[in-house]
């Protein structure tokens, strides 16, 4: 059973890149995000943050990469903030989109790093104001 286990997931992390797109996939990849060992974590976080904006505007990757931000790797986790906010138009386009707005989220409700978060975002109030998931990411900001 071990050996066949191991074939299976194996298999699994080869194909990663396509499971986080997947509506039943999204859910092995959590599994081993969140239950895997480090280096299978490492595979499948890499495959996440290989598009890491466009799978933040993914239907079904988006989730990942929710729960992605709620793991313990800060170094990880760092380095998916930077990218996620490292351009303006990116911030927008994330917010305007009917999935990347919940990353954007997820990036303000955690603690850490919520106050660069808000640095990014106060500036485009304004331009947050013209879109519905803009305006909930606003009233969110404004209870932080």
């Amino acid at each position: 059973a071990g050996a066949s286990a191991r074939a299976v997931l194996s298999e699994v992390l080869q194909v990663a890149g396509g499971l986080v797109h997947d509506e039943f996939g999204k859910f092995v990849i959590e599994e081993i995000m969140q239950h895997g060992l480090p280096e299978h974590r490492r595979l499948v976080l890499g495959a996440l943050s290989d598009h890491l904006v466009q799978n933040a505007r993914h239907q079904h990757a988006s989730f990942l990469v929710q729960r992605a931000l709620r793991l313990d790797d800060e170094a990880w986790v760092s380095g998916m903030v930077d990218v996620l906010l490292r351009h303006r138009e990116t911030v927008l386009s994330l917010v305007r989109n009917q999935y990347g707005w919940y990353v954007v989220k997820e990036l303000l409700q955690n603690k850490m790093h919520a106050p660069k978060v808000r640095a990014v975002l106060l500036p485009l109030a304004g331009e947050l104001q013209c879109s519905k998931q803009g305006k909930k990411l606003l009233a969110n900001l404004l209870l932080v």
